[in-house]
């Protein structure tokens, strides 16, 4: 993956990032823990979203 990306929030990722790094998106958004409350993005790790909640406050 590249450098950049991993320090880009999945929010700031544009189309031709997808693209190129698609087998590390289907990794983060795999087992969705945590979505943006910003753009409801989703990914498994809290760290890459910029405004990050979790899933499961959600459900219930």
């Amino acid at each position: 993956m590249d450098k950049k990306l991993k320090t880009k929030s999945l929010c700031k990722w544009k189309k031709e990032d997808v693209k190129k790094n698609g087998e590390e998106l289907i990794d983060l958004l795999s087992h969705s823990k945590y979505f943006c409350e910003k753009c409801l993005r989703s990914s498994r790790l809290k760290g890459t979203l910029c405004k990050p909640d979790k899933l499961d406050r959600m459900v219930g």
